[in-house]
């Protein structure tokens, strides 16, 4: 029995490994307020809020914690909690930056949710080394997908307005590449896959992610950005899945022995 469940802990350790989560931040763990240096969650380095350009008289800009669903899809964590950013009119902008522990490395996935509705100004995310843009999603007038490496403004098809849900995920395949795929779920417009793709010849790490808004009509919920659930995880390679599987099967096999 003492040798049977050795190998049972064995397997849900190897199992367990193989699904890591290493990062992980949600709004509902802030409260009501969310500012520069704030650091909960876990996995991630303090976050660096800039609005720099409001005035709160012809110039507005900021960061909230509030409900997604009062402009757009929900995404909301704990007690209707998402992070919130707006800025406008033209002119307007601000970015919200959180450094990853570590770099993000081979076999790592990056998830976020978005929630976004009227498409004017600019809004949405970047994955980068510094404010070198590795991967970066944007909303403006349609949708594109920017890089500055191989893949370089891949423009796609995208319909405003709608309460959009946007299902953002990126994973490193290489020391020098990574694949992107990101979906949309509204109540008009284009639903599923909006763009999937890989981009390559990348020589600079990820080492955080930024997210903007600039340039909005006016101060309606239905021009911020709203977004959460951010996580890193490792993805196994399919020989470490192989593994865990195999695993599973002699752990059953022993524990049909036992029982027979």
């Amino acid at each position: 029995m003492d040798r049977f469940l050795l190998i049972l802990l064995l397997s849900v350790i190897v199992a367990t490994k193989g699904f890591a989560l290493f990062s992980s931040d949600f709004a509902s763990d802030y409260g009501s307020s969310w500012n520069t240096g704030d650091n909960n969650g876990s996995g991630f380095n303090a976050w660096d809020l800039d609005n720099s350009n409001n005035n709160s008289n012809t110039v507005y800009a900021g960061a909230f914690i509030g409900d997604s669903s009062s402009g757009a899809a929900d995404v909301n964590t704990g007690t209707n909690q998402s992070f919130g950013l707006f800025a406008n009119p033209v002119g307007a902008y601000i970015s919200a930056v959180r450094g990853f522990s570590s770099n993000l490395s081979v076999n790592d996935q990056f998830n976020v949710k978005l929630a976004v509705n009227f498409d004017n100004g600019n809004k949405g995310f970047n994955l980068r080394n510094g404010v070198t843009n590795v991967f970066g999603f944007n909303v403006s007038n349609g949708a594109s997908i920017n890089s500055d490496f191989t893949n370089n403004a891949i423009v796609a098809q995208y319909d405003y307005g709608g309460d959009a849900l946007i299902d953002a995920v990126v994973q490193i395949i290489s020391t020098d590449s990574l694949s992107y795929e990101i979906s949309r779920t509204s109540n008009v417009g284009i639903q599923g896959i909006l763009y999937s793709g890989t981009i390559t010849d990348i020589n600079l790490g990820i080492d955080n992610v930024e997210f903007y808004v600039s340039g909005t009509d006016n101060g309606s919920a239905q021009n911020n950005l709203y977004f959460n659930s951010l996580q890193v995880t490792e993805v196994p390679e399919p020989a470490h899945i192989s593994f865990i599987l195999l695993s599973s099967l002699i752990v059953l096999t022993l524990l049909r022995r036992r029982l027979a």
